[in-house]
């Protein structure tokens, strides 16, 4: 039997069990899922691009075995719901992954999504896991591969100048106010710039609101986001890189989005970029151990920029996605 509850993340208790079932879930040697305190601001944040709905389920006797959650973009995708649904190792197999999946999807449909999207990982010499046949037992079929890659540190890294009157600019913390509209514009533009599946995703919404807003929801994770944008010598942001680092992961760094305009391609400022980031970030990287990055297994050129920064493969992650 499988208790549902609602999540209430202003709920002591109840967010103790919630993230504790979910770290006990990421159990793969390369899986890092997110603190106790950058997971509960962000279900916490009442922002208006974005809506998380949570639930926790119990087994008979109250012990916590399972969760799951939903993100309702509110500006782009209105039709997706991101999911993720967690049941602890030891209590797998007794439907209460399916009982929790059931339970979200419902939430998504009340809210008017018919589409449901989740990712899932495997080890590097697999062709799936359990998880993955968790997925395609539910409905939802694998519409991309990326591949997880690791740089373990310290790293020796190759000269990467700009070239071709190109010129990067470095912040941590707020967007500089003369890039800030520019910078919104960049971030949109990932989805339909990098490889993706066949599922039709829409650009991400984003506006000066919008990056004022994430950058309060870093702080309050306790995350500090290393920015490098490049600018061409017309003075346009062609493209920028992000490195975030957790106050409370003090061994991992995170590679997050990399973009390099159609336009301004093929002037070498994807590895520029990566190393300027690195290279800012010289102090918070000093303590870490690895650098994780994850991109399209068909992603070619990224992957060539990752390998001479020398980044290794881990593993893989299933984009899959279930439409009634």
């Amino acid at each position: 039997m499988t208790i549902l509850e609602l999540l209430d993340p202003a709920n002591d208790d109840q967010f103790a069990a919630f993230h504790d079932v979910y770290v006990a879930g990421h159990d793969d040697e390369w899986d890092r899922p997110y603190t106790a305190r950058e997971q509960r601001a962000e279900l916490l944040q009442d922002v208006p691009h974005l809506r998380i709905a949570g639930v926790l389920a119990r087994d008979d006797s109250g012990t916590p075995v399972g969760m799951g959650y939903v993100e309702l973009p509110q500006k782009d995708n209105l039709d997706l719901g991101y999911i993720d649904v967690v049941v602890r190792p030891e209590h797998r197999r007794q439907g209460h992954g399916t009982a929790v999946l059931a339970r979200i999807a419902e939430i998504a449909r009340v809210a008017g999504r018919h589409t449901l999207y989740v990712e899932v990982r495997w080890d590097l010499d697999q062709k799936g896991s359990g998880r993955t046949a968790f997925a395609e037992a539910m409905g939802f079929r694998r519409d991309l591969v990326d591949a997880h890659r690791v740089l373990t540190l310290p790293a020796d890294l190759p000269e990467a100048p700009p070239r071709d009157g190109y010129t990067l600019h470095a912040w941590r913390g707020p967007c500089p106010e003369e890039w800030i509209d520019q910078y919104a514009h960049l971030l949109s533009l990932i989805v339909q710039e990098a490889p993706s599946g066949d599922y039709p995703l829409e650009n991400e919404f984003f506006d000066r609101a919008r990056i004022r807003t994430d950058e309060q929801l870093l702080r309050l994770q306790g995350r500090v986001m290393q920015v490098v944008a490049a600018v061409s010598p017309d003075g346009v942001l062609a493209g920028h890189t992000q490195l975030q680092f957790s106050e409370t992961d003090a061994l991992n760094a995170y590679q997050w989005d990399t973009l390099v305009l159609a336009d301004h391609r093929g002037h070498g400022l994807g590895l520029s970029l990566k190393v300027r980031a690195m290279e800012e970030a010289a102090d918070l990287l000093a303590t870490r151990r690895h650098v994780h990055t994850y991109n399209a297994a068909s992603n070619g050129p990224m992957i060539a920029v990752n390998e001479k920064l020398g980044f290794r493969q881990v593993g893989w992650l299933g984009e899959y996605v279930r439409t009634r």
